[in-house]
């Protein structure tokens, strides 16, 4: 009967079953007091990927839930985003063998939209997907408004006032919790992925920074299994990984992570290369964010961070793993 009332909460929370959410006006950067656990693997390797540390968040600061993008910069700062409208910022700490052993100087602030103001709905503040721009600036994907806003966070701080990104065509169709789930950049565009649904695919943007016309659908990214596109990010060769997720009620969750190229051709299906598949008794839970960095050693780094759905039965969970390059010989 518990494992049944969790997988409803659960579920729930994926189908925006929602309570009250935290919307603020404050002007300033706040401290967040969070703790952390280290969560262990039962295997050291898993698929294409070896486990490298992960960590347990936990805070009573109603800032710091329903984490659903991430990026790790080179110099192990983080920047992330709530599925509110919040930015948090913090820095990783590393151990021996450049295992992810920490999580500190952790602060908080609100998100504002074109004029300055701060995002007073969930309809307005469902901020979902991440991403750094080469420039330096970071895009934000809002999943029901199904817009993209743009910000200069280390020139402005949170408070800057946000520039409305690139429109897309077709995002009127989309389900209202199933949109623009995902968002990496490129050059000069992004790249940017709805959730999808019961389809065998889902709609794939490349976007023009500079775009002034609805942007069409360029390419189609493969679902299968029940799972669904929840994240996105460039690869630090050029090519993309996503992260996929999936729920059902007794099963739980599960969560995928894949690699592909660009195809060449409009209109074409991503040809995906599957890296590892997350299922008990690895640790899981609704994993929204990823983000992929290159290590001092020359490594792929990929890291993975999870939504707790302000529930009490999930976890917010950042785990890290290295590509493994050449498959072992069997």
């Amino acid at each position: 009967m518990i494992r049944l009332i969790a997988a409803f909460a659960f579920a729930c929370a994926l189908s925006a079953c929602e309570g009250g959410h935290h919307i603020g006006a404050t002007d300033q950067w706040e401290a967040i007091d969070v703790e952390v656990l280290p969560v262990a693997a039962p295997v050291e390797t898993i698929g294409r990927l070896a486990y490298r540390g992960g960590l347990e968040l936990r805070s009573r600061d109603p800032m710091f839930v329903g984490l659903s993008g991430l990026e790790v910069l080179e110099d192990g700062r983080v920047v992330a985003i709530s599925d509110e409208a919040d930015w948090i910022d913090a820095r990783l700490v590393f151990g021996d063998r450049d295992f992810l052993t920490g999580f500190t100087d952790v602060r908080g602030a609100f998100m504002r939209d074109e004029r300055g103001r701060t995002l007073s709905t969930k309809a307005e503040a469902d901020s979902e997907g991440l991403a750094q721009l080469p420039d330096g600036r970071f895009a934000v994907s809002f999943e029901r408004s199904q817009l993209i806003r743009i910000y200069d966070l280390n020139r402005d701080g949170p408070f800057g006032v946000a520039e409305m990104g690139p429109r897309l065509a077709g995002v009127a169709r989309l389900p209202t919790n199933q949109g623009l789930e995902a968002l990496a950049a490129m050059d000069n565009a992004l790249l940017i992925g709805a959730e999808g649904g019961d389809e065998a695919t889902t709609p794939l943007w490349v976007a023009p920074l500079d775009a002034h016309a609805l942007v069409p659908a360029r390419f189609a990214y493969p679902l299968s299994d029940g799972f669904s596109l929840t994240g996105l990010d460039r690869l630090p060769n050029g090519d993309f990984i996503a992260l996929e997720r999936f729920f059902a009620p007794v099963i739980g969750p599960r969560a995928r992570i894949t690699r592909f190229v660009a195809p060449g051709d409009e209109g074409a299906v991503v040809e995906k290369e599957v890296l590892a598949t997350l299922d008990p008794p690895f640790p899981v839970d609704n994993f929204e964010g990823v983000s992929a960095v290159r290590t001092r050693d020359g490594a792929t780094r990929i890291y993975i961070v999870s939504d707790n759905n302000k529930s009490a039965q999930q976890r917010t969970l950042l785990l890290a793993f290295d590509v493994i390059e050449t498959p072992a010989a069997d």
